[in-house]
């Protein structure tokens, strides 16, 4: 449950204080942070809807590793420095209204909306940055990845003000350095971090879980809207009902093997294990989202019909990609005695389910959306029958 603290039991304004308790101990989520998710509920639907809009999938992939890095940085800060006081509330809707931006100005962000949306990340970012100083202000051991952080953001800063001047491929060019910049800084600042206490073992991991819900949730969304619009239209046939039927089907596929392999784990204590698992994590939600929109387009077509390439692709390469990041994320976590998963077959098989499902979408094959639906639901069911195989095996002992 969401932590909630008695009134006249905190502090009006705190300053910030490392985390630093028993490993043992349970934290929960708290309410604030659960409403700064539910912001990204409308930035995600957003970019989907420009993924639907054929808006170029490296464009779509930028916007969306931006804006999860905002995500990213303000869910890290809070695992750091948890705080209950009046100054987490005012900085938290601080955070939204920037994320707010984001949202307005996420459809052809990169395009006419570029200044409002790339100075909106700033913003956000910007927020982050201002945290992690005063932080390092108020605590010695932080100083070092703080100064680190923020010499990142003003060289990402810097890049981002000279692209509003610089013709659009230019542009997408200099936004994407400023990025990658700002993604890549934790890994060279990961020895200043090595010192720093544990990361929570239950928080940190539901936090990801909760923001991996939300993007599920997005693909459930694309289905569920594509037959209200039909039906709008004219009566929707029982192909089509079925089809939706399925497509609702690979959306719980893909719950269950992110929710049975990576969900239920903590990560290692490694810092750069750590940054290699939330990678994976950015890889494999693009490739969720992919998939919905995907859907959205097998969906927009006649049951019969054979489905267009680009529905095809996104279905099919979504799938894999999604596998194999979660493969490669099992590889990170760490392992309990009792562990029912095979730390060689689980990821094992995923990898060679991706392989086989993209070589599937590499080939001629032409196939109507029944087929193809039919090929996601295997490769997600033969995970899923693994993890039932061992997981109740392992309680009925």
């Amino acid at each position: 449950m969401p932590s909630y603290s008695k009134p006249g039991t905190e502090r009006v304004w705190q300053t910030p204080k490392l985390r630093d308790d028993d490993p043992g101990r349970h934290h929960p989520v708290g309410w604030a942070e659960l409403f700064f998710d539910l912001v990204f509920v409308v930035v995600i639907a957003v970019l989907a809807g420009n993924l639907a809009a054929h808006e170029n999938l490296l464009k779509f992939a930028l916007q969306f590793t931006a804006i999860f890095w905002v995500w990213n940085g303000f869910t890290y800060y809070n695992e750091r420095f948890e705080s209950h006081g009046l100054d987490n509330r005012l900085f938290t809707f601080v955070a939204i209204l920037a994320v707010a931006g984001l949202a307005i100005w996420g459809r052809n962000g990169l395009g006419r909306n570029y200044v409002p949306f790339a100075g909106s990340y700033l913003l956000a970012r910007l927020q982050t940055i201002a945290l992690w100083l005063r932080a390092g202000y108020h605590v010695r051991r932080v100083q070092r990845p703080a100064l680190s952080f923020a010499g990142a953001f003003t060289v990402s800063t810097a890049l981002i003000s000279v692209s509003v001047l610089a013709p659009t491929t230019w542009r997408l060019v200099l936004f994407a350095a400023a990025i990658l910049i700002e993604i890549v800084t934790p890994v060279i600042t990961g020895q200043f971090q090595a010192g720093l206490p544990p990361l929570t073992r239950d928080k940190y991991p539901e936090r990801f879980g909760l923001f991996t819900q939300i993007v599920m949730g997005q693909t459930v969304t694309e289905v569920i809207l594509s037959v209200a619009a039909a039906n709008s239209v004219s009566r929707i046939s029982v192909p089509a009902i079925v089809l939706a039927g399925l497509g609702l089907l690979v959306g719980f596929g893909l719950w269950w093997v992110y929710f049975d392999f990576v969900a239920r784990r903590p990560t290692s204590q490694v810092i750069r294990v750590v940054l290699a698992w939330i990678y994976l994590h950015l890889l494999m939600l693009i490739g969720i989202v992919v998939i919905g929109v995907g859907l959205s387009d097998a969906l927009a077509v006649s049951a019969e019909a054979v489905l267009p390439v680009g529905a095809r692709d996104f279905l099919l390469f979504g799938t894999a990609g999604v596998l194999a990041a979660v493969a490669c994320i099992e590889l990170t976590l760490d392992r309990e005695p009792d562990e029912p998963t095979s730390p060689v077959l689980s990821p094992a098989m995923k990898l060679v389910t991706a392989v086989a499902v993209a070589g599937i979408a590499l080939s001629p094959l032409q196939m109507d959306a029944f087929a193809t639906l039919g090929i996601l639901i295997a490769a997600l069911g033969a995970q899923a029958a693994y993890a039932a195989r061992v997981y109740y095996r392992k309680h009925q002992r």
